[in-house]
């Protein structure tokens, strides 16, 4: 009987390198997946601002102002500025952001699979709060992910919150996320669930009146736990996994004409961490992670009344070989 299950252990792991059976990679797949979706819960955080946003920096104490409006030092504010930073509302802004992403997961071992993400999401961020130096806002986002990565098909929801500290033209934002995916690759149904604690830091600094750098810097931590599989009558587990993502990323942002803005970024990942062993029948064997990838996007932002409307393209290359879009309404209380 031992025999048997070493037997059938050994013919399913042969059978994974041309991902004709993804029964025994499954789970470490779907962490890769969800590791490289941190990175865009991150990026939700960012909601809480628009482009023409930070185009406004802060004094000592908070006082918002226009950087070089009118040709001075920026102490004269333009009106519509102000009025969007005076509402009296404790909620500042909501938005809906819809994305989707096609293309390729590339992982080690020489292994890849086609990789389709489609993610919905609300959220909404609070009015800014002046404190003696700088200022804080928070924020909170909820959303449904539905994905097919090779013949795993996965649904499921994330939830996070976040908070932003900005003082004077230097920013941080403290993030953390729980979510879920249902998983199906036409065996065997099984889950995962995973926590994300990230901060993201940058700067801005102004090139003239209509033009500014951002660059950035993210670092998250990743933890994500997956249920058995049954395959070939054996029980196949994963252990916990465990991923750093360090991700620097440089943006320029220009004020095309009044209303319209341009963003152009370009942004490297790396994943740290997260040996991601499986056992099938008591045979221990590595899984197959991500790798690294790059993503290079632009993005086209319209302001209309206390509407902000933003198309965004973005090209992945290295782990992921892919185009994504994604359109975000928001609107300003």
């Amino acid at each position: 009987m031992k025999t048997k299950k070493y037997t059938l252990a050994i013919m399913a792991l042969m059978s994974v390198p041309a991902f004709a059976n993804t029964s025994i990679y499954a789970n470490s797949a779907i962490a890769s997946n969800i590791n490289m979706l941190t990175d865009t819960f991150i990026s939700y955080s960012h909601n809480g601002e628009t482009l023409s946003e930070l185009f406004a920096t802060r004094k000592l104490y908070s006082t918002m102002r226009r950087v070089d409006e009118y040709g001075d030092d920026g102490s004269t504010l333009k009106t519509d500025v102000q009025d969007k930073y005076n509402s009296e509302m404790f909620i500042k802004n909501v938005w809906m952001d819809v994305k989707h992403i096609n293309g390729r997961t590339n992982y080690d071992h020489h292994l890849s699979a086609r990789s389709r993400f489609n993610i919905f999401t609300l959220g909404a961020a609070t009015d800014t709060i002046n404190l003696k130096y700088g200022d804080i806002y928070f924020g909170a986002f909820a959303g449904y992910i539905n994905s097919d990565v090779a013949d795993i098909n996965s649904y499921g929801d994330v939830g996070g919150i976040f908070a932003h500290y900005g003082f004077q033209n230097f920013g941080a934002t403290l993030i953390t996320d729980i979510g879920s995916l249902n998983n199906n690759n036409g065996y065997t149904d099984f889950n995962n669930s995973w926590t994300n604690v990230a901060i993201n830091m940058d700067a801005k600094f102004n090139i003239d009146k209509t033009l500014l750098v951002r660059p950035g810097l993210s670092i998250a931590y990743s933890f994500i736990s997956s249920d058995d599989l049954y395959v070939n009558n054996s029980i196949v587990w994963s252990d916990d996994f465990n991923f750093w993502n360090i991700a620097p990323s440089l943006q320029f942002v220009k004020e095309i004409v009044p209303d319209w803005y341009m963003g152009l970024s370009a942004k490297y990942v790396a994943h740290f961490g997260g040996d991601n062993y499986i056992h099938v029948a008591n045979i221990k064997r590595d899984g197959v992670d991500m790798h690294d990838y790059t993503d290079i996007g632009m993005n086209i932002e319209y302001n209309f009344n206390q509407f902000v409307f933003d198309g965004q393209i973005h090209k992945q290359m290295g782990g992921m070989e892919a185009w994504s879009g994604n359109i975000n309404v928001k609107y300003i209380f």
